[in-house]
């Protein structure tokens, strides 16, 4: 049984509250508790304190009723709190020293006691709000009491609280974030809370979060108090945002401005697209680099540098689809090129923001013509990236398209080392873009704690932008690869990735991403028609991309259309030959299910880490009777994952036909799982 003073005051019984609890049975508690150590009060004394306003013999017979209510209470329900004699009232707390019994007053005096960050965090949980919220005056000695003690134990929790956040040593940042937002919820004034939530929101990289906070701690002030915040909040948040003028910071505490209203007094929903960051400054904070394509001349009587003019807005509108850059438009650029011829690229990012430039340009040598490509780092004119490639209008269409995309992946690839480079190397505050490039570094590696590495870089990229839609694909993505790789039976993991991933998916509905995390994850749940509704709208948008194929080639193999699948993930190689594992191993899954179970493995053995698919390689080795090497990968896989079970596993397979769910069980036993 469990007694909550704290905030709304209840009595429940295996979590749940136990009805008509009687009037005076909480207030008793709570002042034997607090009136002296020895939790006991004689009976003169607390009939004065709960009846007043009543003479001697009337408060003697009400406390008498009120304590035989109580004992027909606790009968009741087991308890012997509440005890009296003759001349005392006292606590008796057996049950509570056997577990039997809590009081969340009694645990908060005990950890105030002690003082330490343990005993402090334990009275963050504990203290919900004043003592008997509900409680209803009746103009008594005890209503007096109540309110004073009320003021002494928030004063005292501000204090503790106070003093852990200006504790120099000896409390983590995630401690003091914890104290501080308690402080905050106790005293939305204080503000050694808001402070204390800048300073530790910047020694994690969470700028973003620095100045969600002074906003708030202004609003506040201004709206409930009419003040502004104090200097040294000020001066603090010009010190972890250096870049800001006065005047900019100045600006930021000035009441914010009425939304529109319809003349019914009716606040007028902005739509999305209008709302009040432009998609630019957007891109801006969320700290994505701005790339310019520069427009190509071209001479139109010339079919080769007319081709290589439509190459070049062939791949400036591939980089358009992306939302990890921010491209500027080609009609700037080329007003850019053709009113200004550019020496040098410096004056770009001032004018537009430009941080990359990709140069190209047509040269001829010996009778071949080539097309040359440079990426250009705008702030060093470092050319970060170049690549010649021969070119002739005479080459099948198939070989422009791929040239395009490999130009894409490289130029995107390049920037996303460069910017990943340039954050550590200059140790400056991170941002969402930082944190979607550490998460996307560890994403492909599918070995559990990358996974979760990965995951909690996309959540920070959340924290600094709360709806950077690559990092909700990538938790998204990130449970289900959990779900994968651990063989889970159970799907708790998945619908809350689905959950994520819906979530994405409105936010920007140009981008394929959360289609494709939907796609798959509605694959492991066995929805096999949704999921391939979701990779056809995701390949509508972007059939170009590979690690979306990847995944239609998975949803199709679920789907028992095993050689489609087989063609997918052909083409996504083709488009991404230096594939990440989780390509072949796709790969390898359709050609095991076609029972081609040689070539599965040529494909297996492609991996970086092949241990990743054990389980599938020591079927594919059974299969072929080579029962030495099935039990080398058997070994790996319950070495990675010892409580594996085929049959708690087989439940969980999101297969469609169930000949394929059997063939794959027969393997598995073949190679020695149980």
């Amino acid at each position: 049984m469990k007694l909550t003073v704290f905030g709304e005051a209840t009595v429940s019984l295996g979590g749940q509250p136990v009805p008509r609890v009687p009037a005076n049975f909480l207030r008793i508690v709570v002042y034997l508790l607090l009136v002296n150590a020895s939790h006991s009060v004689s009976r003169g004394k607390l009939s004065q304190v709960l009846w007043s306003d009543t003479d001697q013999a009337h408060a003697s017979m009400n406390l008498r009723q009120s304590l035989a209510r109580i004992r027909k209470f606790q009968e009741q329900y087991g308890l012997n709190l509440i005890q009296g004699d003759a001349t005392y009232v006292y606590l008796n707390l057996s049950q509570v020293k056997a577990e039997l019994l809590s009081i969340d007053l009694l645990e908060y005096i005990n950890n105030a006691r002690r003082g330490d960050i343990e005993s402090v965090l334990a009275l963050c949980e504990l203290y919900k709000g004043d003592l008997l919220a509900p409680n209803e005056p009746q103009n008594s000695d005890f209503d007096e009491w109540l309110d004073i003690e009320r003021v002494r134990l928030r004063d005292d929790m501000i204090t503790m609280l106070l003093g852990m956040v200006n504790q120099p040593v000896g409390v983590s940042i995630d401690e003091k974030r914890q104290c501080a937002r308690k402080l905050i919820e106790i005293d939305p004034y204080q503000e050694v809370g808001y402070r204390t939530l800048m300073q530790t929101a910047s020694q994690l990289g969470l700028i973003a979060k620095v100045e969600r906070t002074f906003r708030e701690c202004t609003k506040r002030l201004r709206d409930d108090l009419d003040v502004d915040p104090e200097e040294e909040t000020v001066e603090l948040y010009q010190q972890l945002l250096p870049k800001l003028s006065p005047a900019t910071t100045r600006s930021l505490i000035l009441p914010l401005a009425p939304q529109p209203s319809n003349g019914n007094g009716l606040e007028i929903q902005t739509p999305r697209a209008m709302q009040a960051k432009h998609q630019i400054e957007q891109n801006k904070q969320v700290g994505l680099p701005r790339l310019m394509v520069l427009y190509m001349h071209h001479n139109a009587a010339d079919p080769m540098e007319q081709l290589a003019a439509s190459l070049v807005d062939d791949i400036t509108i591939g980089l358009c689809r992306l939302r990890t850059i921010s491209v500027l438009a080609p009609y700037t650029s080329a007003r850019v090129v053709t009113e200004s011829p550019i020496e040098s690229f410096g004056g770009l990012n001032d004018q537009f923001g430009v941080n990359y430039v990709v140069d190209s340009k047509i040269t001829r040598r010996d009778g071949f013509c080539f097309l040359s490509v440079k990426l250009v780092d705008v702030a060093t004119q470092e050319i970060v990236w170049a690549e010649k490639q021969k070119f002739d209008y005479v080459l099948p269409e198939q070989q422009y398209r791929q040239l395009s995309i490999r130009i894409i992946l490289s130029v995107v690839s390049v920037i996303e080392k460069s910017e990943l480079d340039r954050y550590n190397r200059l140790i400056q505050d991170p941002n969402a873009y930082y944190w979607y490039l550490v998460g996307k570094r560890d994403f492909e590696k599918l070995d559990l704690s990358k996974l979760r590495q990965a995951r909690q870089s996309f959540k920070n990229a959340l924290t600094a932008s709360a709806d950077f839609v690559p990092a909700l694909s990538g938790i998204a993505r990130t449970m289900q690869r959990e779900w994968l790789v651990l063989a889970r039976s159970d799907k708790d993991i998945l619908i809350e990735g689905e959950k994520v991933a819906k979530r994405a998916a409105p936010a920007d509905p140009d981008d394929e991403r959360p289609l494709r995390e939907l796609g798959t994850i509605s694959m492991y749940l066995g929805k096999f028609d949704e999921s391939l509704e979701y990779f056809d709208q995701g390949s509508t948008i972007n059939p170009q991309h590979a690690d979306l194929l990847a995944d239609y080639a998975d949803a199709l193999t679920h789907y028992g259309a095993l050689e489609e699948a087989l063609e997918k993930i052909r083409q996504a190689v083709a488009h991404n030959p230096l594939a990440p594992d989780y390509y072949y191993w796709v790969g390898g899954g359709a050609l095991h299910n076609l029972e081609r179970h040689s070539e599965a493995l040529e494909w297996l053995q492609q991996m970086k880490n092949p241990r990743a698919a054990a389980r599938l390689i020591a079927a594919c080795w059974a299969m072929l009777g080579e029962r030495e090497k099935a039990e080398e990968y058997r070994a790996y896989a319950l070495e990675d994952n010892p409580n594996f079970r085929i049959d708690d596993w087989i439940k969980g397979l999101g297969v469609r036909l169930p000949e394929q769910r059997q063939r794959y069980e027969a393997s598995l036993r073949q190679a020695g799982f149980q």
